[in-house]
């Protein structure tokens, strides 16, 4: 299977149902719009499309000068175990090197092992507003 990574925004539909099978918009509640908003507004994003359909995202919210916050990092239920999610997260890293930032991420704990077989580690704990 070929895998396109690109960083041109998406459609609005695309990107809508990408959320929508990742069921990230049942928390997020955002319309079409508001996602677009947000890609447009991330410091980097890169997307990946099988043929012409766009299979998984991952971004970056950053200043550019100290820190670097890898968000909304996801894949297609269709498409995951193919090692997609991987290169997203390689090429976001590879482009945050470029510029020195350090680099931080949330994920769930069932995830941990993957990201500390990418060269991660564990350093803090996160907290929300409740």
């Amino acid at each position: 299977m070929e895998t396109q990574y690109v960083t041109e925004l998406p459609t609005e539909d695309s990107l809508y149902e990408l959320y929508e099978n990742l069921h990230w918009n049942k928390y997020l509640g955002l319309s079409k719009d508001k996602l677009l908003t947000a890609m447009k507004q991330s410091w980097y994003v890169i997307y990946a499309y099988h043929e012409k359909r766009l299979i998984g995202t991952g971004r970056i919210v950053s200043d550019g000068v100290i820190n670097a916050y890898l968000c909304g990092l996801g894949v297609h239920s269709d498409y995951r175990n193919k090692g997609i999610g991987s290169e997203i997260t390689r090429l976001l890293v590879e482009h945050c090197k470029k510029d020195n930032l350090h680099l931080q991420f949330f994920c769930e704990e069932e995830l941990v092992s993957y990201y500390e077989n990418m060269n991660f580690e564990v350093f803090a704990v996160g907290m929300k507003r409740a």
